[in-house]
């Protein structure tokens, strides 16, 4: 098991000790571009479908992944793109291996197995989302190409649930594919951190002529109602500390002025409207709200799952199954832990905790290397910063794995890990000089990358 140090990270993702190229079959760079034109657009698909359609996004993660796979293989480098991916990413092929054994392990064997591939697609997900960020360098149009597909499917899929809102009465907005509110908080309180991340980004390598500067903060104000129409109280508080962590990283003074103001602005909404001030005073006595001391007996049954079966759970996506209800004494509204450790513990027991910390772990020393090396920038550490504060809030009453929130994770992952791919020389076309290889090169003799998006 590889933890990358600071001084050996360069030579361990530089290509140096990766097994050398053995000759393969090459498509041609006229097929690379095709597949990886391709791969971009269900790359796009995907990002508007997590929050709007189940069907499509799972059309196109699939695709997506495939197209991955043979683009890789095109270009002659697959085991050099393996080796990479194993080294960066093996936490989470690690819990995958842990899911599927929860689920063979499982009394319910058929809904464990649908678990699993939930955890597969998460991996697939990684794979397919860093083959398309190693390609793409992360500048203003990129962004603004991830940005804008991921607002236009929750737009998209808001407008339904703001309409069932209004028309059938419902008090909690849930967006069209995310189902459930607490599923709709958790989606949009981390795409609220990729917006932000983008904006540090941003800011870090403005340089002159860059016009995209302070666009991504322009839809924060219209998330952040969406946000309090889910009324999950914990993301009201996980946010703005994560914003908080993310500013500190990045030394971005200017920006936490801007935060502050929108806090104070949002303040005097709370006191000017009886809903808003109920739903920010109740946060300061939380064990005074049923919403929350309800979960207790959920968090019970769990370590009674976890006593029960100490090493694998009882199978992923087991926790709504009516035996298991009956066996452990859950209520009846126990459809997940409530709990992103005690849904783990519950569910994958000892050994899915023990991976999910992994993950948590290498990526913050990957990361950690990748700064003092001067390969990652300090925006990378802050998106990092951010998504594990919002984990480690807001993941105190709600589950934080699965289904889109678990994309929207790797989505982060691969953000901040895309840049070392692209260091090793795992870019289109490889990274050394192939004899017979059909990649086109530019002017100076130099190997073009084939980019679909420039």
């Amino acid at each position: 098991m590889l933890f990358f140090s600071p001084d050996r990270l360069k030579s361990s993702l530089s290509g140096l000790p990766l097994s050398p190229a053995a000759p393969s079959f090459r498509l041609s760079g006229e097929w690379l571009r095709r597949i990886g034109l391709a791969q971009s657009g269900m790359f796009i698909i995907c990002l508007f479908n997590l929050p709007f359609s189940e069907a499509l996004k799972e059309i196109s993660l699939t695709t997506g992944f495939l197209l991955s796979v043979l683009l890789v293989w095109g270009t002659g480098e697959g085991r050099r793109y393996g080796e990479t991916f194993v080294r960066l990413f093996w936490p989470i092929i690690l819990f995958a291996m842990v899911s599927l054994a929860s689920g063979l392990n499982s009394i319910n064997v058929f809904e464990g197995l649908r678990g699993f591939w939930g955890d597969w697609e998460n991996l697939m997900c990684l794979v397919f989302f860093a083959a398309v960020l190693s390609r793409w360098s992360l500048h203003g149009k990129t962004r603004t190409w991830i940005a804008g597909g991921l607002l236009a499917g929750t737009l998209s899929g808001a407008s339904v649930g703001l309409w069932r809102m209004f028309y059938e009465h419902r008090p909690f907005l849930g967006i069209m594919n995310l189902g459930d509110k607490n599923s709709t908080a958790q989606f949009l309180g981390l795409l609220i951190i990729l917006l932000f991340f983008f904006h540090l980004d941003e800011q870090e390598k403005l340089t002159e002529g860059n016009r995209q500067h302070g666009l991504f903060l322009y839809a924060l104000p219209i998330l952040f109602l969406f946000l309090f129409l889910t009324r999950s109280r914990s993301f009201l508080v996980g946010v703005p500390l994560s914003f908080l962590i993310m500013i500190v990283l990045t030394k971005s003074w200017k920006t936490l002025l801007w935060v502050m103001g929108f806090l104070v602005l949002a303040g005097i909404a709370a006191v000017l409207n009886p809903i808003m001030r109920w739903e920010v005073l109740s946060i300061l006595r939380p064990t005074a709200d049923d919403s929350f001391t309800s979960r207790f007996p959920t968090w019970e049954g769990a370590i009674r799952m976890w006593k029960a079966h100490p090493f694998l759970g009882v199978g992923p996506n087991n926790f709504h199954m009516a035996n298991i209800h009956a066996l452990y004494h859950l209520p009846d509204y126990a459809s997940h832990g409530h709990n992103v450790f005690f849904n783990l513990l519950g569910e994958y027991g000892a050994m899915g905790v023990t991976a999910f910390l992994f993950w948590v772990l290498v990526w913050v020393r990957t990361i950690a290397a990748g700064i003092r090396t001067g390969d990652l920038q300090k925006s990378h550490s802050a998106l990092c910063g951010g998504v594990l504060t919002l984990l480690l809030v807001c993941g105190i009453s709600h589950p934080m794995w699965g289904g889109s929130t678990s994309l929207m994770l790797m989505l982060a992952m691969a953000l901040t890990l895309s840049p070392l791919i692209r260091l090793s020389g795992m870019e289109e076309g490889g990274g050394r000089e192939q004899t017979g290889s059909k990649i086109p090169v530019n002017a100076d003799g130099d190997r073009e990358p084939l980019r679909s998006l420039k």
